[in-house]
């Protein structure tokens, strides 16, 4: 997409969320000196509205998962840190231990207007355990200097002295309903045709992740100038099933079951991938992730391998398969 994203043109304002609770405390957010932790599945706007409450303040913005995904040498070359690092030679440390000491860094300065420094640290359920202990004492040392506000995915992956520190807030999925009113204003003002049945299967593909919708619509408009269900089954296709995959197994390992499985019907029934594609993908997606045991995941993934080959009723087989898979979480 060469044009600017919509994720961004269009990013919400305190009054556009529908989430009644959220409505209120972000337009007073603003003038809380507390820490804030923001949670909820995938594409719901836990982002957005952390960067609401950050209006105004000096903005630094880490995301845990890219850090913890990166190798040292990335880490160390990421322009956020080149103020921190003196010379040439790899710093000593463990990876976790560089984040952690350029995260204090960060906060240990007062901000630069004298006014308000905020620290947004997205995707907080990706930090290990000795990290959190590590930075409760950075919140602890420097709240004078700077406001935190943590979003996760998953709440019971922040630790209770973390959580202790934090006011929670959570920002739930959005319905469908929701996502149909933001995807129609966003193309009115867009100026492009679309139909209702077109809409739908994006909030359908979407399975209830704004931002995902959003980037299909666009993707559609931009290569078919309107948004039509022909126009939306061959983009979302083309976008890849990863990231519906990613909030699936999210929900299964944190227990939301019934969330996995609405996931699940949706890209089989109304999207129309089989049982053998969404199972490559899962495992993709799992054999990349360091907080499950791959042993164990190897085991539950053979016997669902065999089930599929044997039987017909891939939703029955999937959604157990699930439930295995939350074992591990």
């Amino acid at each position: 997409m060469d044009s600017p994203l919509w994720i961004d043109k269009y990013a919400p304002n305190a009054e556009d969320f529908p989430q009644e609770k959220l409505r209120y405390i972000l337009p007073k957010s603003q003038e809380m000196s507390i820490n804030f932790l923001l949670y909820g599945p995938a594409g719901g706007g836990k982002t957005s509205a952390a960067r609401i409450i950050a209006r105004g303040g000096e903005l630094i913005e880490f995301n845990i998962a890219d850090l913890v995904n990166s190798s040292k040498k990335e880490i160390v070359e990421n322009p956020l840190f080149s103020g921190f690092i003196s010379s040439k030679k790899m710093p000593s440390g463990s990876k976790d231990s560089l984040i952690i000491h350029f995260i204090k860094e960060s906060a240990s300065y007062p901000p630069v207007s004298g006014g308000r420094k905020v620290m947004i640290l997205d995707n907080f359920e990706s930090a290990q355990r000795t990290f959190q202990q590590a930075l409760r004492r950075i919140i602890e040392q420097y709240h004078h200097n700077t406001q935190f506000i943590l979003t996760t995915r998953r709440l019971g992956k922040v630790i209770p002295a973390i959580r202790s520190r934090c006011y929670s807030v959570s920002v739930r999925g959005a319905q469908d309903s929701d996502m149909n009113m933001i995807i129609e204003n966003i193309l009115r003002k867009e100026g492009i045709k679309f139909t209702e049945e077109g809409i739908g299967f994006v909030v359908d593909s979407a399975s209830g992740n704004i931002r995902s919708a959003i980037m299909y619509t666009q993707a559609i408009a931009e290569r078919w100038g309107e948004i039509t269900q022909e126009g939306v089954i061959e983009i979302v296709q083309e976008m890849g099933l990863e990231e519906p995959i990613v909030e699936l197994v999210e929900c299964s390992l944190s227990g939301q079951f019934e969330n996995a499985r609405s996931i699940l019907e949706g890209l089989m029934i109304t999207s129309g991938y089989s049982g053998g594609e969404l199972l490559e993908i899962i495992s993709k997606v799992v054999k990349e992730r360091e907080d499950v045991d791959q042993v164990e995941f190897a085991l539950i993934l053979s016997e669902i391998d065999c089930n599929l080959s044997k039987e017909a009723n891939s939703i029955i087989h999937l959604t157990n398969f699930l439930t295995k898979l939350g074992s591990l979480g």
